[in-house]
This record gives structure tokens, sequence and C-alpha cells, in this order.
């Protein structure tokens, strides 16, 4: 039966069961951890379901909530489920043992992408970076301006991300808060209400482009967003095992030009000892069907075949690889 969760039912003919009276009616449920109810993640176990219905029609899939991709290597790794979300940073950082965890988590493989394009975007008020002459991560380093900086919370990949980018240019938590500054913890609601307050001068996430919690706070007040390095994105995509792109001019009135930035990457992970038949039949009804996917949001219209096998963090299942071979697409 392999690592999935499989249930049959058996109806008899008649008094006697012998070979001949027993048919079975086999449907297979996959169960997929992602993080909390009602994000994008959610929305994403909706096509994935959808995907694999198409090609399987009696087949389905499950979303299970979590605490998110560093709690879905661990549910993964140890068949508590059969499929998570995870980002790249999140992968990468499972395989090694980093922070938070204890050991190296070596049995998750990838199985698909799933978006590659939630962009780290720095902003800061505008007036504050006028007062202080502050427009670049240089400038943040050399003046030490008392800042209110919002970051995500810990145990989400973003806060690793904005600290991987500030210690690049030599910066630390604590620097800013040296400097006079704080540092406030706040997912995108969270930062909109304080931005637009005017409790906070600087925030930084992972969001898509266009995030309305972006647009809450660039309809509200003036902002730059700050330029990041090409080797500051080099240095910090190599250590976290991400990938960059580039915001076009054209997202956001208030951009000069095209902005270089970094972003995460999420994916489907399984457990490496999922029978290759098993992967091989989901992705390639992902791939094959790839528009019940695309029709979850308007920010997965984004999403191609050749977009799903664009990570660099983990090794692809090797049932992964057989439907993305056969595809054209390795």
């Amino acid at each position: 039966m392999g690592v999935f969760q499989k249930s049959c039912a058996v109806a008899a003919l008649g008094v006697a069961l012998s070979v001949s009276s027993v048919s079975v009616s086999a449907q297979t449920n996959y169960v997929l951890a992602g993080a909390s109810p009602g994000g994008l993640w959610s929305l994403l176990g909706v096509g994935v379901d959808k995907a694999l219905r198409a090609s399987n029609p009696d087949t389905t899939v499950t979303y299970q909530t979590s605490g998110g991709g560093f709690a879905n290597a661990a549910l993964v790794a140890t068949n508590k489920v059969n499929m998570g979300i995870m980002h790249d940073a999140e992968a990468k950082l499972a395989v090694e043992g980093g922070d938070p965890y204890k050991a190296p988590v070596s049995n998750i493989r990838a199985m698909a992408v799933m978006y590659n394009f939630a962009a780290f975007q720095p902003m800061i008020s505008k007036e504050f970076a006028d007062q202080y002459g502050v427009y670049s991560y240089e400038d943040l380093a050399a003046k030490k301006p008392p800042v209110r900086l919002i970051i995500n919370k810990r145990g989400n990949i973003a806060y690793n991300q904005a600290v991987e980018v500030l210690e690049a240019y030599g910066v630390t938590l604590k620097d800013i808060e040296s400097w006079g500054g704080s540092v406030l913890y706040a997912g995108s609601g969270g930062a909109v209400e304080l931005m637009k307050n005017r409790q906070a001068d600087m925030t930084t996430n992972n969001v898509f482009v266009g995030h309305s919690s972006v647009r809450e706070i660039v309809n509200t007040i003036p902002v730059i967003m700050l330029p990041i390095r090409d080797d500051v994105i080099q240095s910090v995509r190599s250590k976290m095992g991400t990938l960059d792109m580039v915001i076009p001019k054209s997202a956001y009135d208030f951009l000069p030009g095209d902005h270089k930035t970094l972003a995460l990457t999420a994916m489907l992970v399984v457990n490496a000892d999922t029978p290759e038949d098993e992967v091989y039949k989901i992705t390639k009804a992902l791939v094959t069907n790839i528009g019940e996917i695309q029709g979850v949001h308007k920010a997965m219209r984004a999403l191609t075949p050749e977009m799903m096998v664009g990570q660099n963090a983990i090794p692809f299942h090797p049932g992964a690889v057989k439907a993305f071979k056969e595809a054209g697409l390795m």
C-alpha cells in the first residue's frame, strides 16, 4: 500500500464469500499539510485536489492545517501526512538540520513547485527616509537611524530572509535597538496597521507583487522600496537556497525602475520512501491539469509547468522526475 493511506470497501454478493463474489472499490485519500486555514496554501490544497481528481476520479486530497512549512517537514518525514507544502528555504534548513530543527530531516523530497514569486519587498516611509537620508541598506548601516522596523514573526521564513539581508549589510536586530530604534514582529496584516498608524517606519515581508498589504500601505503613506545589491542577493540566495526575481517598474507607481530582489518558492514535498508510482501519478496529474491550480487564486495564474521544476533546495523524488521528464520539463 506504500506510504499513502488507502481504504477499500468490500461488498459480498450472496451468503458465501468467494473470489468470484467479491468486488473491491478503492478510494484513495491523500492528506496534505499546509498552514493556517483560509490562506493561499489552503487554496492550493483545493487546487491539488481538483488536479488529482481530474485524472483520478476516485482520488481525493484532504487539506490539513498545521504550523506551516517548518512543521510540515516533520509531518512528512514521520508519515503523519502524505504531502506537505514548504518554502525552499525551510526545506534546505530541514535537510541541513538548521534552526529550528535539532537534527537533519534527510528523508523529504520535492514533488512540484507551486509558486516562486513571494517577493522580498522592503519598504521605508518616504518621510523617515527624507528625515534621516536613508534610501538604501547602505544608508541604514552607515547612518544608524532610530528606525522602527517591522519583520515577520519568528517561525516564519520571511523573518529569516529579512534577518539574512540585514546581516549581509553588517546590521543585526540588536544594532537597530542600540541606535534607539525598535524591532516589531508582525505579519502582513499587522504591518499594514503599524505603518498606516505611523507606529513604524520600515517593513519587510515576502508577499506577492501587488499584494493587498502593500497596496494598503502605499495608498496611505508615500514609501520607498529599498534596493538590494546584486552580491547581497546572490549571497542570501546561496545561503538560504532561494531564488531571485525582478519586480517590474509597472507593478508600483513609486518604483523608479525594475527592482531586483529575492523571492521564496513554495513546493509540495513527500517522504523519500513514498513509492515512485504514487508520486509519478500525482505529479503527472498536476502537470496535466495545471489549470485547476491556476484557477484557485489570481496570483496562481502565473504558475507554469516549467515553474514546477524550478527549485534547488532539495532533490526531487524519482517519481516526480519521471513525470517531469515524460512531459519534457527535465
